[in-house]
């Protein structure tokens, strides 16, 4: 039974983070690695589903995973150049029948499957709430991938780079509803959320990773947890910060 984010939210807004899972009755399975892995219920999709992967570092077993088992349309948006080139390199090593390391990983290989390359789709922008030109701020460890909109480590280096929402690229691409939409933009979360909130959209499942700042805690987590709750989003899994919702208004138990 669901009990109403207004009798839990005296605990959210303290570390650690608590929350009241819904629960549905699909099986709900972790997909990919478990570094870039998420878990969702994968009977809500199937090769008609349209899924979203904003944030792809170099791990994308989350999104081969979808394409490999769906063979649905799975879109990739990340403008970092070295995400983008592990991309390329992913593809072409399945093409050329070889493998090709997770994460530069001596145990962990990606098994794309090369029927499945053309559901797989990769776009350099990176996903905002506004559509812009704008700096994506380099972590500390030159070695890391992961940028930031929010510069979340308080760095000077930095590349530019196009933004999008996620209304204009699925207009884009004529997209009417998402079947699946995974936000890992390293601390840009918070106000893309209140964009698609803002617009509308309709997303299925939502895959969150929320990031810790000297901007956005746990109330800020809490806070904005009960947005997507006051517009239908409920948890159904999460391991630490990395939270999945399901939207009630776009999702009906099966009947029995």
């Amino acid at each position: 039974m669901w009990n109403s984010f207004g009798k839990k939210i005296q605990h959210w807004l303290r570390p650690p983070l608590r929350t009241t899972l819904y629960r549905i009755p699909e099986k709900l399975e972790k997909l990919g690695t478990q570094y870039g892995g998420w878990i969702i219920p994968p009977q809500l999709l199937n090769k008609h589903s349209v899924c979203y992967l904003a944030g792809a570092g170099e791990d994308i077993s989350f999104d081969v995973e979808l394409a490999n088992r769906f063979h649905c349309p799975v879109y990739i948006f990340d403008p970092t150049p070295r995400s983008q080139e592990h991309y390329q390199q992913l593809i072409q090593a399945t093409q050329e029948g070889k493998s090709f390391p997770v994460n530069n990983s001596t145990s962990e290989w990606y098994a794309l499957q090369p029927e499945a390359i053309p559901h797989v789709h990769f776009q350099p922008v990176g996903i905002w709430k506004q559509n812009d030109i704008l700096r994506f701020f380099a972590p500390k460890n030159e070695q890391h991938i992961s940028h930031s909109i929010a510069n979340l480590q308080q760095t000077d280096r930095y590349f530019e780079a196009t933004v999008k929402t996620v209304a204009t690229v699925m207009r884009e691409y004529g997209h009417t509803q998402l079947d699946l939409l995974k936000l890992d933009v390293e601390g840009a979360e918070y106000e893309v959320i209140e964009n698609i909130l803002a617009e509308k959209l309709k997303i299925k499942l939502l895959c969150v990773e929320f990031h810790l700042s000297d901007q956005y805690g746990y109330r800020e987590i809490a806070a904005t947890l009960h947005k997507l709750e006051q517009h239908q989003y409920r948890v159904i899994a999460r391991e630490e910060l990395d939270i999945t919702l399901i939207n009630l208004n776009l999702y009906q138990f099966p009947c029995k």
